[in-house]
């Protein structure tokens, strides 16, 4: 009852923002929307150059392309279909096929600290005992090394296409993921984590400027737990509103009611 007055109070939260606050807000998230799009664009920029000279505006507008072709697909697929409109013809294929690794590496991010924070949320949330934390940890510890394996031995996956003579055929366009090294996925991996910072903060900014009231721990460790939900769960982009937003409104009004209930017992301590 208390969660759903709190959701009710929402809108005049927003309405009691001051107006040069609210522009703060509304400049900040735009800013920080053009930087994460920069990242992604810069992100296949490198992915691309190996194959053909790309330009760093041509990218944005391929992400940007990408962007509204993924809403009308499952798991925004269409993106792939929108940003090799900016290849040459004859590059597609195996731009497709790079732009794999670019969503590995994202995806990657968003596994490796949703995970972490599905630990945090379970252990302070839904308080599970130590030994269910510590077992979900090393279950997850595994996931994680298999998947950092897996994307750091891509050559292995040419090898299997150059062997098999079902997929031999794919072989010269997927012989280009041999081109890329430890040091350049690692890097495509970092450009990730910085993605996934900037589109985590802009969350944070959203919540506050809505009236949110929760601290920098419990929404980073959230917002990590929704980020996985949306990497999992597949969907349309244009009704991710009916699938996704139940999930995301279900984890913050758990972890706010948690910290509600953290602040009552500690005032009923300290006898306030």
């Amino acid at each position: 009852m208390y969660l759903n007055k709190e959701a009710q109070t929402i809108p005049d939260k927003l309405l009691n923002v001051g107006a040069a606050e609210l522009i703060g807000y509304v400049l900040l998230l735009t800013l920080l929307m053009l930087l994460n799009w920069g990242i992604e664009a810069y992100k296949w920029q490198q992915l691309v150059i190996k194959i053909t000279p790309i330009r760093f505006f041509r990218t944005f507008k391929a992400v940007w392309t990408g962007v509204t072709l993924g809403l009308f697909t499952p798991n925004r697929v269409g993106e792939f279909g929108g940003r090799i409109l900016y290849v040459p013809r004859k590059f597609r294929i195996k731009a497709v096929i790079v732009s794999l690794i670019g969503s590995f590496s994202q995806n990657l991010a968003t596994i490796i600290i949703g995970i972490i924070g599905l630990i945090i949320y379970l252990h302070q949330v839904e308080q599970i005992t130590l030994s269910v934390t510590f077992a979900v940890g090393l279950v997850s510890a595994i996931a994680i090394t298999l998947l950092l394996l897996a994307y750091y031995n891509l050559d292995v996956v040419v090898q299997l296409f150059k062997r098999s003579k079902y997929l031999k055929r794919i072989y010269p366009y997927t012989a280009i993921l041999a081109e890329y090294h430890s040091r350049d996925l690692t890097k495509l991996l970092l450009l990730a984590f910085w993605r996934y910072s900037v589109y985590t903060a802009q969350y944070l900014i959203f919540l506050k400027m809505f009236g949110a009231e929760i601290n920098i721990v419990s929404g980073i460790s959230a917002i990590g737990v929704i980020y996985l939900a949306q990497t999992v769960i597949p969907s349309f982009a244009v009704v991710e509103l009916l699938t996704r937003l139940p999930v995301a409104t279900l984890i913050f009004f758990r972890n706010m009611a948690f910290q509600l209930e953290h602040r009552w017992q500690q005032q009923q301590v300290s006898g306030y």
